[in-house]
């Protein structure tokens, strides 16, 4: 049974943070048209400034700030680790490439014991982190 922690991992590892964030903001950019000029003439002072709106629209916007703030805290917890113990998540967590245990224990050069073991002391320092209250 998976936990919390395996599926923000995977989500991480397999680019689905990363599509969240590309279609949020695919969202954002969709037109919504309100007419703020109810019964009057028409505006002649108005401006347009689509970048700064859509800048303004994006850095308000909480779902799409949410996502970023999970793959900077996954990326800065992610330097917390050893090049070893990344390349276990890597291996382990990738959805697109479907990998046994006894997959990444080869290819790790280690048994699969040991692979669980460290992946236990990942989640325990995961948990321990300042990111842990944040994920998912």
């Amino acid at each position: 049974m998976t936990d919390r922690i395996d599926k923000y991992f995977s989500d991480y590892y397999s680019g689905v943070i990363d599509m969240q964030i590309k279609l949020r903001k695919d969202e954002l950019k969709l037109p919504v048209i309100i007419d703020e000029n109810i019964g009057g003439g028409k505006a002649e002072n108005k401006r347009s400034f689509p970048l700064e709106n859509n800048m303004i629209i994006e850095e308000s916007d909480y779902t799409l700030q949410s996502f970023i703030r999970d793959k900077e805290f996954m990326d800065s917890f992610l330097k917390m680790l050893i090049d070893e113990e990344r390349a276990l998540l890597a291996l382990r967590y990738d959805r697109r490439r479907r990998r046994s245990w006894v997959q990444v224990a080869k290819m790790l050069n280690k048994s699969e014991r040991q692979c669980y073991r460290d992946l236990d002391k990942i989640k325990d320092t995961y948990r321990n982190s300042l990111f842990y209250g944040d994920c998912g």
